[in-house]
C-alpha cells in the first residue's frame, strides 16, 4: 500500500483569497443581515479544498445546505460533494466548479456572501454582495 505524501494542510481563507494557495470557504444567504426570524430560511456553505485519496491528491468542491430545525433548536446540515469521484485533477478545475455553483446559488437569491477573514486580528467575516452577470445568450435582466 502506498503511503500518502506528508503534506501540510493549506490555510483556510475566505472566498476572496487566491484559491491556488488555500482552502476556500464562504456562506451564502438571501438576507444581508441574518436575524433570528431569518434562520427559518436555509443557507449554503461552499468550500473548496484538497484531499489525498488512495495516495492521489484531488481537489474537492462541497456544498452544505443548512436549515434551522425549530423543534430541535439547532441547524441541520446536509453536505453534497460537487466533484467527480477522486476529485478534480487541478485546483483550477475545482475553482471553476466552485464559481459555477456560487453563481447558481446567487441566481436563486443567495447573493449575500460571508467568508472568514483570518488576516484581521479580530477574525471578522468579510461581506460581499455577489453581482449576477446575465447568462450567455440570455436576455434576462438582473
Amino acid at each position: 500500500m502506498m503511503e500518502p505524501p506528508n503534506r501540510e494542510p493549506k490555510p483556510t481563507l475566505g472566498a476572496l483569497a487566491d484559491y491556488r494557495n488555500c482552502r476556500l470557504v464562504e456562506t451564502l444567504y438571501k438576507t444581508k443581515i441574518p436575524e433570528t426570524t431569518a434562520w427559518a430560511d436555509h443557507f449554503f456553505e461552499l468550500t473548496l479544498g484538497e484531499q489525498i485519496i488512495a495516495g492521489k491528491l484531488g481537489y474537492f468542491v462541497r456544498e452544505t445546505q443548512c436549515l434551522w430545525d425549530a423543534a430541535a433548536q439547532h441547524i441541520v446540515r446536509v453536505q453534497y460533494t460537487l466533484s467527480p469521484r477522486g476529485g478534480f485533477a487541478t485546483v483550477d478545475e475545482a475553482h471553476e466548479r466552485y464559481q459555477q455553483q456560487r453563481m447558481d446559488r446567487a441566481r436563486r437569491g443567495f447573493v449575500h456572501s460571508y467568508a472568514p477573514s483570518y488576516e484581521a486580528a479580530t477574525h471578522h467575516r468579510k461581506y460581499v454582495r455577489i453581482e449576477i452577470a446575465p447568462r450567455a445568450g440570455s436576455e434576462e435582466k438582473v
